[in-house]
């Protein structure tokens, strides 16, 4: 009797635990699909204390760990699985976490044990290209991407890019039968309007390419790669006072990130440019002004230079010597040639009697 009973009580306390497990992998899946990861990731590893080896946990809490960019961890878990559980899923799990490792050579392994388990399985292939896109060997990359159309031949990330290694490869005309192709078929993706941006600005369509940087910004107007690829366009079309607008645009976003001060006041600097082109003077040396104070090395000295030719425009030649003598001790040695930007144009006449008198 107390041996039954003693049984009895290990079936109980086994099922307790089975049941607690279930318990922490449903709270896992509910607060997965939240997008609530973390705290996802944290039920399944109370549910691997009571069962390390079980494979959906390891398997659920990997995908976890991969949605937060801890790559390390989740290859940690893909890894334990593997002794398990050697699907083709799992290895690809494992090629993937070592694709975002930037550990190519290990992805490739993985990722071809996978694709002989699953041939059809395009993202696959699709990420067996992405590890030779990342190490520039963008013909390599082509052929895996080509692989994987041929699988499914509208696989968007597939033929997003293939374009990028077409435009890199510099196969211009190629990468541009993607692009019309894409749009032709009817379908719309914002990094494949940034792509035919970028190739029109390529073949000197800069209208048509701001036209699509623009239509990229009513989706991405936080993203400031997209920004500035606009900014030069309309520098090169002389849009200066669109050019200013969507600079302080560009400011205000750079001022609420963690970008480098040098980079806020090169930002300030072309915002000074573009006001100066259009003429406003007076905001322009406030622009020069706020990059100074971000950076006082104006650039190895290039601010000061430009701003002193400013200060002179503004018959301010005690200001404007004294930027042009900051310039020549940040960046020795071109006295000379600082000095004859003044001396060749008649509208600094006063300024060079006023800082140079003996040219």
């Amino acid at each position: 009797m107390k041996k039954l009973a003693l049984i009895f009580f290990s079936l109980l306390t086994f099922s307790s635990f089975a049941q607690n497990a279930s318990v922490y992998k449903n709270k896992a899946s509910i607060l997965f699909d939240k997008g609530d990861f973390t705290k996802a990731a944290t039920n399944l590893t109370l549910a691997l204390k009571i069962n390390p080896k079980d494979e959906k946990a390891l398997g659920n809490r990997a995908l976890c760990y991969e949605k937060l960019q801890k790559f390390d961890l989740a290859l940690k878990d893909n890894l334990e699985l593997l002794k398990y559980n050697q699907s083709g899923e799992t290895l690809g799990s494992i090629g993937y976490d070592y694709l975002w490792l930037d550990k190519y050579e290990d992805a490739r392994k993985y990722l071809n044990q996978a694709i002989e388990l699953l041939p059809e399985k395009v993202v696959y292939r699709y990420n067996l290209a992405l590890t030779y896109q990342y190490e520039e060997n963008y013909d390599e990359a082509i052929i895996y991407f080509d692989e994987a159309l041929v699988i499914s031949p509208k696989h968007r990330p597939s033929l997003i890019s293939k374009t990028r290694c077409l435009v890199k490869s510099k196969l211009f005309e190629k990468a541009s039968a993607v692009v019309d192709s894409f749009f032709a078929d009817h379908r719309f993706d914002v990094e494949m309007i940034i792509l035919r941006g970028d190739l029109k600005k390529q073949k000197g369509k800069i209208e048509d390419a701001l036209s699509d940087y623009n239509r990229a910004l009513v989706i991405l107007p936080e993203d400031t790669e997209v920004l500035n690829k606009a900014l030069k366009c309309l520098f090169e079309l002389g849009y200066h006072d669109e050019e200013i607008e969507l600079r302080k645009r560009e400011i205000e976003l750079l001022l609420k990130s963690d970008w480098s001060k040098e980079a806020k006041a090169l930002s300030f600097a072309l915002l000074g440019f573009a006001q100066e082109a259009a003429l406003y003077y007076e905001d322009a040396l406030q622009s020069y002004n706020e990059s100074l104070k971000l950076d006082p090395t104006g650039g190895e000295g290039r601010i000061y230079y430009i701003r002193s030719i400013l200060k002179a425009k503004l018959k301010d030649f005690e200001g404007a010597c004294i930027d042009l003598a900051k310039t020549k001790e940040i960046d020795p040695g071109k006295d000379e040639e600082y000095d004859q930007f003044f001396i060749d144009d008649a509208e600094f006449e006063e300024f060079v009697d006023y800082c140079m008198p003996n040219p």
